[in-house]
């Protein structure tokens, strides 16, 4: 099947991006010193919530106590956004080109969150316009980046070269997928193994492939695809993110209506998925974003949200650390607004523990913003919510440059 336009659910703001890096304040030579009643989760100031829209990036500045949103500024960007990842603490922001068959690099501005395009943007991902579609997390050193390519079935790999933030191909690259890849992540010590959805795969094959760490270049790993449905079923696997050594997928459907998460075991040594005991759990309708909390006060939890397209909710759940079972939060699913499209988790909590949740709402023109309970994972309307965008924002992910 050839895409005309880019879906909705194609991509992920991948909160993804960024949440897979938290290790509290390191890595950043010039942080300041934290307040007193700062947590060791502390962010390094400042941050920014970017949105993408037709056309356009926008910039909010982020209230490091608050949570809330400042008066956003608007720069040019891709027509088609369908996928948006950020190198934290290294101040570059990658945008998917869908009408180009490109990634859009920027370098971000610490001071105003302004955008400035890098070196040799745009990448091409070495397929034929149309086709951009979804970005892997950056983790670890960050040194490759994927892009998947919606209509060629591929995923391109870059070297990301974090002083300038230019991106090359990789020896081989592109390399053949599914039918329909949407989103790749990245997960192993490292970021040894990457995954890929191919959303119209009859059985919602999800490809996995070996990095060499060298090169960047991709080697399936031994019985990819690995299946989220049984054949004919059409699940329509959409956004994925990882939590230690498991991999949760969303299911929007392609063909029918699944709304629910299938949670994988990855094995650390090949990358191989093991489909968890009591999976899959249930979201809201047409959940085609994700994102993570995956540092909590309380041991050994994480939280994961699904944004659920048609029915304007999210659907909120704690993923446990040693077996990966998920369990719904007091109150999911949440309503969201008018409607609900990207949703992105800033990567730092507040001195008393919680998190803040950005969503957008693209009939309304706003992001809605949210407080995380660090104990229960339960979602309140932060103050000032919701935030006037001026145009209508669909992406969304922080920025900690």
């Amino acid at each position: 099947m050839r895409l005309k336009a880019a879906r909705r659910g194609f991509s992920i703001s991948v909160a993804v991006a960024i949440t897979l890096m938290l290790a509290g304040c390191m890595g950043k030579t010039n942080i300041q010193i934290s307040p007193p009643s700062c947590s060791t989760n502390c962010s390094p100031n400042p941050e920014f919530l970017y949105a993408t829209s037709a056309d356009h990036i926008s910039a909010f500045s982020i209230n490091p106590s608050t949570g809330a949103l400042g008066t956003p500024v608007t720069m040019a960007g891709p027509n088609q956004g369908t996928g948006m990842v950020a190198s934290n603490t290294l101040g570059h922001l990658y945008v998917s080109d869908f009408l180009n068959d490109a990634v859009d690099g920027f370098s971000v501005n610490s001071s105003t969150g302004g955008l400035t395009a890098i070196a040799g943007s745009p990448f091409s991902l070495g397929g034929t316009p149309p086709g951009a579609g979804g970005l892997s997390s950056f983790v670890s050193a960050g040194s490759y980046l994927y892009a998947t390519d919606l209509n060629a079935g591929t995923v391109a790999g870059f070297a990301y070269n974090s002083a300038g933030g230019t991106l090359t191909s990789v020896p081989g690259s592109p390399f053949s997928a599914g039918n329909t890849p949407v989103q790749a992540v990245q997960a192993g010590s490292q970021g040894k193994f990457l995954y890929v959805s191919n959303n119209n795969d009859s059985a919602g094959g999800i490809s996995a492939y070996n990095i060499d760490f060298n090169t960047g270049a991709l080697t399936p790993i031994a019985g990819s695809p690995f299946p989220t449905g049984s054949a004919g079923s059409f699940p329509g696997p959409s956004a994925m993110v990882v939590n230690n050594n498991f991999l949760y997928v969303a299911l929007a459907g392609s063909a029918n209506p699944n709304n629910k998460i299938v949670a994988f075991a990855i094995d650390p040594t090949t990358g191989v998925l093991t489909t968890l005991p009591g999976s899959s759990f249930a979201t809201g309708s047409d959940p085609l974003y994700m994102a993570l909390a995956p540092v909590t006060s309380v041991g050994f939890q994480a939280f994961l949200f699904t944004a659920n397209v048609q029915d304007g909710t999210i659907s909120a759940f704690t993923a446990d650390d040693n077996t990966g079972i998920l369990t719904p939060v007091n109150g999911s699913p949440y309503a969201s607004g008018t409607s609900i499209g990207g949703v992105t988790v800033a990567p730092y909590t507040t001195g008393n523990g919680t998190f803040f949740l950005y969503a957008s709402d693209p009939q309304a023109k706003a992001v809605r913003a949210y407080t995380i309970d660090g104990n229960t994972g339960a979602l309140s309307a932060m103050a000032g919510s919701p935030f006037q965008a001026g145009i209508s924002p669909a992406l969304l992910t922080v920025v900690v440059p």
